[in-house]
């Protein structure tokens, strides 16, 4: 019997691995729109410190759940779960296919396994497929290095400065994520800029396997995750898929 659900497209891997580029050239493909699902980019003003895909980048594509919420609100897995089956449940209503893509593996399991509290899992109510990018270490971590740079360049100094300026409360949860916290740091004098720097990009490499090490549990937990994959397997798959 041919499975009734709605389509359900995860794009899935650690930090700078690439993951935004292939949902979008998906969406672009597949008439689709994306969901992200990352537990910093829900806010307003984190813009370079979370790596958050600029306009141009969204190449006229569709994003949801991105800046829903200023720095001071506590946004929980189930206010985003809530949010995000929402996003989801509109994009289909409008005949597009729904993208699911983020580093936050947390977020990811509460719409694939349908987390109820707490963190009881119950069956989806989408079919999906999961797309993994997992480059190879040496390369990733140079990748992650290279990233911090060019966040530096563009202002992420500035960009602490004034949320700190705004929120000197630096224990809020938007403030405690990597790039903030090491900043705030270097602002305080409590650490040199050069530290700081090397703090970023050395806490950003122990995310990303930390990233890692979900995905793999997910796999575990029977989770069927499609690891980099060439675009032609990747549209052959999703094609098939959608059939």
């Amino acid at each position: 019997m041919k499975n009734s659900k709605p389509k359900l497209i995860v794009v899935l891997g650690p930090t700078a691995s690439g993951k935004s580029a292939l949902a979008i050239k998906i969406a672009q493909k597949f008439k689709g729109e994306i969901v992200s699902a990352d537990s910093r980019q829900i806010y307003r003003g984190l813009d370079i410190g979370a790596n958050k895909i600029t306009k141009k980048e969204m190449a006229g594509i569709k994003h949801h759940l991105l800046d829903i919420a200023p720095p001071d609100k506590k946004i929980n897995l189930y206010d985003w779960q809530k949010k995000a089956f929402a996003a989801i449940n509109k994009i289909i209503k409008k005949k597009k296919l729904p993208l699911l893509c983020g580093g936050t593996g947390l977020y990811i399991c509460s719409i694939l396994q349908n987390y109820k509290m707490p963190q009881q899992s119950r069956p989806c109510p989408y079919d999906f497929i999961i797309f993994g990018l997992n480059p190879e270490r040496s390369k990733l971590y140079t990748k992650i290095d290279q990233r911090v740079l060019a966040m530096l360049k563009s202002g992420l100094v500035k960009e602490v400065a004034g949320l700190y300026k705004k929120y000197p409360n630096y224990k809020i949860n938007a403030l405690t994520g990597i790039g903030y916290q090491e900043i705030i740091k270097f602002l305080d004098s409590k650490i040199s800029f050069n530290q700081a720097v090397q703090d970023i990009q050395q806490n950003t490499r122990h995310y990303a396997k930390r990233q890692m090490t979900w995905f793999r549990r997910m796999e575990r937990q029977g989770l069927k995750i499609y690891w980099n994959q060439s675009w032609p397997e990747i549209a052959k798959k999703i094609n098939y898929f959608l059939k």
